[in-house]
């Protein structure tokens, strides 16, 4: 990144960074499958959540191309519920810190199985489910009132691709994004780059020690350190 980055230090995500755009909003997160999960069926099927979502808003998941990596990540986000979480720890830089990392550990040990088994499992029903409520009907309303807008058209195509994804996945294309995040040896999109864009500034340095000296953090995708290099000493 060519622009000037706040103190990876920091505690307290900036007020100039573009997390704030993509805080997590909670959602109604349905508890069983279909049918049983609709607004005419008892209310108990469904919590409250708050599922990690890396403060990513609708058009950067968008440009989440890798569909391997895109699913990955909400199934991963679906893990966590931000709501079970200590207060505070969505405005902590060091907290987004180890979820990157950890996601990035998460898509290394993803990508062991065998492409069927991934195919399979985000096609079943549970997951689809899960993972349209996720990306809300309630999003998708407001942003219809935007439509005169250039920015909502947008937001509102990239939430329409992202619900295309489950589709188009098939064994061939999910071969090949899982091979190239394989030979990236990380996530291609959402890593530390991403990070930097997303909250304005580095991982946070005190929690990089602590994952490396726990053996979580074992160093950056590889296109994450091709452009750090690139960057200092040119192409």
């Amino acid at each position: 990144m060519t622009e000037q980055l706040n103190n990876p230090y920091n505690r307290t995500v900036s007020g100039d960074a573009p997390a704030w755009s993509g805080y997590p909003k909670e959602q109604k997160i349905c508890v069983i499958t279909e049918p049983l999960c609709n607004q005419y069926i008892k209310e108990r099927n469904y919590y409250m959540a708050r599922p990690y979502n890396f403060m990513l808003y609708i058009e950067q998941w968008g440009n989440v191309k890798n569909k391997i990596e895109l699913l990955m990540a909400i199934r991963f986000g679906m893990e966590w519920d931000t709501n079970k979480l200590a207060d505070g720890n969505l405005y902590d830089p060091a907290f987004h810190t180890q979820m990157y990392i950890r996601f990035h550990n998460y898509v290394l040990k993803q990508s062991l199985k065998e492409i069927p088994k991934i195919v399979g499992e985000f096609e079943q029903t549970a997951f689809k489910v899960r993972f349209l409520s996720v990306f809300a009907v309630d999003e998708l309303r407001e942003l219809r009132n935007l439509e005169p807008f250039a920015q909502g058209k947008g937001a509102l195509k990239s939430l329409n691709d992202l619900k295309k994804t489950i589709s188009k996945l098939n064994v061939v294309s999910a071969t090949r994004d899982l091979s190239l995040l394989v030979q990236n040896k990380g996530p291609l999109h959402i890593n530390r780059d991403m990070f930097k864009k997303v909250f304005n500034q580095d991982y946070n340095p005190r929690m990089v020690q602590i994952l490396r000296d726990e053996g979580v953090y074992t160093g950056d995708p590889l296109n994450v350190e091709r452009a750090e290099f690139e960057s200092k000493f040119g192409r």
